[in-house]
């Protein structure tokens, strides 16, 4: 009797345990079984050493409620104030573009073009030196393409 009683207090304590526990989690694609991270966010860095350019990018990205959101930060590799480089003019006229890849490399949405003069200054520790640009958005996405992004990268256009 003793051993009836425990394992009825034992399904009982593990049933709220779960579900509890899976409030940071929501499921996502249902026929593949999928989890996903309630306000999990991914980091994609890059480096951009071509058309005289010398700079890294890092993007951030998460997923809420049928939208993907990101952040894109661009600074120079000499860890200077990107506005003090000579490429500096020549990047302000062209385009970056972020391209999602899947786990085989193929793009899996139309890339996302972004004007880098609609990018925003990042001001330094100084709290007077514009050090990066940064620029966030977000574009509307089906969860289980968002399930399938393995690597996104920063593109150049006209520069």
């Amino acid at each position: 009797m003793k051993i009836l009683q425990l394992n009825k207090t034992l399904i009982i304590t593990l049933s709220v345990l779960t579900l509890v526990g899976c409030d940071n989690y929501e499921f996502v694609n249902t026929d593949e079984y999928h989890l996903i991270k309630k306000d999990e966010v991914k980091y994609y860095n890059g480096e951009i050493k071509w058309d005289g350019l010398n700079i890294s990018t890092k993007v951030t990205a998460k997923y809420l409620d049928g939208r993907f959101y990101y952040k894109l930060l661009v600074e120079d590799l000499g860890g200077g104030p990107l506005q003090e480089t000579d490429y500096y003019e020549a990047l302000r006229q062209g385009t970056l573009r972020l391209i999602i890849y899947d786990k085989d490399n193929f793009e899996i949405e139309n890339e996302i073009p972004i004007k880098v003069t609609e990018m925003n200054n990042q001001i330094g520790q100084d709290g007077k030196t514009q050090v990066a640009l940064v620029l966030q958005g977000s574009i509307q996405m089906q969860e289980s393409k968002y399930l399938k992004i393995d690597n996104i990268s920063v593109g150049t256009r006209g520069i």
